[in-house]
This record gives structure tokens, sequence and C-alpha cells, in this order.
């Protein structure tokens, strides 16, 4: 599905003094499409089906989780629109809480984002945002040197970027897949699924010797079961 050569050598590179990178596939805009059209049924047979064959088995993003995160899993998974004004990022904490998640972001046809490069690199002032992330000000990102590298992704498009990294979503919306450590993860709820036999078997199969799944099954008297 790539549409241009990929070098992890690169990829790597950017991420560390970036923050992020833009592995260049317009074609996630199309599958990103066919996902809207059923009503983002994430845990849906369907659903973990397109984790596990656009993100899980795609190489690059793979082989990138896996440098630089080692052993890790799939700790969230949900649509996060745009909200202009609102300058966010997933993990905050800069040099000291160090690169323990990426993120996996599917852009939508049509969305625009700016991307403070470098960001990941500074403990910056935050305060909790409407979707409880942290955001912080664009006058902490000019006081860090932090500049705006504007994206947009007219047919869609694949980044991935280190948790710690700011950004604005202007327009548009990503489907956003959330990879940590397990140090990190111990602290987040897990995704409950409802415990049918197909969906297990799906699970199962989404699991890797590097790369887990932080999911639980719900069994009949309502109780979770890892």
């Amino acid at each position: 599905m790539a549409s241009t050569a990929f070098s992890l050598e690169t990829a790597m590179k950017s991420l560390y003094e970036e923050g992020f990178v833009d592995l260049n596939d317009p074609e996630v805009g199309e599958l990103v499409s066919e996902m809207e059209k059923k009503s983002f049924p994430y845990l849906s047979p369907y659903g973990l089906d397109y984790c596990k064959q656009y993100v899980l088995n795609d190489t690059r993003i793979r082989s990138i989780i896996e440098s630089l995160l080692s052993k890790c899993s799939l700790g969230h998974w949900l649509r996060y629109k745009a909200l202009p004004g609102h300058i966010e990022c997933f993990r905050k904490g800069g040099p000291e809480a160090g690169l323990r998640a990426l993120i996996v972001q599917q852009w939508a046809k049509g969305s625009r984002v700016d991307y403070y490069g470098g960001s990941h690199q500074h403990d910056l002032p935050t305060e909790k945002g409407e979707r409880s992330l942290h955001e912080t000000s664009q006058a902490a990102l000019d006081a860090a040197s932090c500049k705006a590298s504007e994206k947009e992704f007219p047919d869609g498009g694949l980044v991935i970027r280190d948790a710690r990294l700011y950004a604005e979503t202007k327009t548009g919306y990503a489907i956003t897949f959330i990879f940590a450590t397990d140090e990190v993860l111990a602290a987040w709820p897990k995704i409950t699924l409802p415990n049918s036999p197909e969906l297990v078997r799906k699970v199962v199969n989404m699991e890797s010797p590097k790369i887990g799944v932080n999911f639980a099954i719900k069994d009949s008297a309502g109780s979770t079961n890892t």
C-alpha cells in the first residue's frame, strides 16, 4: 500500500529529531472513508481485521514500532476530530518522560494539521484539555523555538508521531492507534470486547511476540478477563 519508497533509517531520524514522520501514503484516505461509511465499528470483526491488515501487518508501521519501543501493546484506538485552537499531545514530560508511546494516525481526506517539530524534546507547561489530552500554549511553543509544520492531506495520509509531540488538528480527523510500553499501559483501562469466540480468535491472531493488544474480554456475568 506504500506510495513512496520507505526507509526505516530515515523514518527513525525524523521521529527522533522532529517527533513525527509523514509516510506519504494518500491511499490511506480511501481506507478511512470505508471505515467511516460503516460508522467506525472498531470492535467488530471488520474493525479488528482492519486494524490487523492496515496497521499491525503494515511492515513500515511494524518496523518503526518494534525498533523504537521494542515490546509494547496497542492500548488505545479512537477517532480524533479537528479541534482548532487547541495544541495537544498525548504524553507530557518531554525528555524526562522518554519515548514510551507512539501514535499512528490515519488521516481522512481533506484533513489539515500543524505538527510542532521538536516539541517532544521540551517539558512544556500544560493543562488538561477538552478531550483529556495535554494542551500547551502557542507562547510556550514560541519560547521553545518550536515552529509549526503544516501538513495537508487532500486524499488522506499516514503519520507516525511521538506521543510527546504537540499538534493542532485544524480540519478533518484521524483514526488514531496508540502503542505504548507495559509500564505506561499499566495505568490505562483495557479495551473491553464482548465474549464472542470469533472476536477472541481475531484478538489472538492480532498479537505477536513484540506487539500485543491491551484488550479484555467481557464474560457472561459482566466481568472482564484479560
